[in-house]
């Protein structure tokens, strides 16, 4: 069985209100053409959030939830979905509530785009954003920290937390297993510095939602047994 024991310390866990860079000058031009606002291309980078907001705030609230889905998720969701979802998202914050995971992270975006054009009428999107360093504890195990895999991250973070954390209750099955296909909408972004040959080590930074990570508020460091999907096989 190709498991490895590795060193985890927490360096920041913090409260966050958008992921950043995902809505970037493209994105909002891309939402400004989709609203069939004129004049995009001529819109000065640093107005591109305001006029957003702005041409966004013509329609009414459940209309705008609709249209920002269109332009984030296109057909992924059918316009009866889309509907229900204009009042829904008034109530809830579905990033964290919506049954299905592949849709929490672009929900998530869709939200931060609402309570930015509607404060008063939809939740504040936040999030967490985690940063924590990676040490394998014999050279055999540095090869899941070069290019570290959402299952991989998880099972590292499932090893911080008791066993009643929400990720170990509901997939404790596939965290002891070779294949976490859900890891891949638990952890929403991974970005890391690269790996560090002479230490073994790198430091890697999550977004995801509060639920998954929450247990680790407090914990500074660990040790945790992880591998990547499809080492048990190897």
């Amino acid at each position: 069985m190709a498991t490895f024991k590795y060193e985890v310390e927490i360096l920041a866990l913090r409260e966050v209100h958008e992921i950043p860079g995902t809505w970037d000058d493209e994105s909002f031009k891309g939402l400004l053409h989709h609203l069939e606002y004129d004049g995009v291309e001529d819109i000065p980078r640093e107005e591109l959030r305001e006029m957003a907001s702005l041409a966004l705030s013509d329609f009414e609230k459940e209309e705008a939830v609709e249209k920002v889905l269109e332009f984030r998720l296109g057909e992924r969701l059918n316009k009866g979905q889309r509907k229900n979802l204009g009042n829904e998202m008034q109530e809830d914050p579905l990033w964290i509530e919506y049954s299905d995971l592949s849709f929490h992270e672009e929900l998530f975006h869709v939200g931060c785009m609402l309570y930015w054009t509607f404060p008063r009428n939809f939740p504040s999107p936040d999030i967490a954003e985690l940063t924590f360093r990676i040490t394998a504890l014999k050279p055999e195990a540095k090869n899941s920290l070069i290019n570290p895999s959402a299952s991989f991250l998880c099972r590292i973070l499932n090893g911080g937390m008791d066993k009643y954390n929400i990720m170990n209750r509901l997939f404790d099955e596939s965290l002891e297993g070779d294949a976490f296909p859900e890891a891949d909408h638990i952890l929403w972004q991974i970005r890391n510095k690269g790996f560090d040959e002479g230490s073994r080590a790198v430091t890697v930074t999550v977004y995801t939602s509060w639920n998954w990570v929450e247990d680790l508020k407090g914990v500074r460091n660990f040790e945790s047994v992880a591998w990547t999907d499809g080492q048990l096989e190897g």
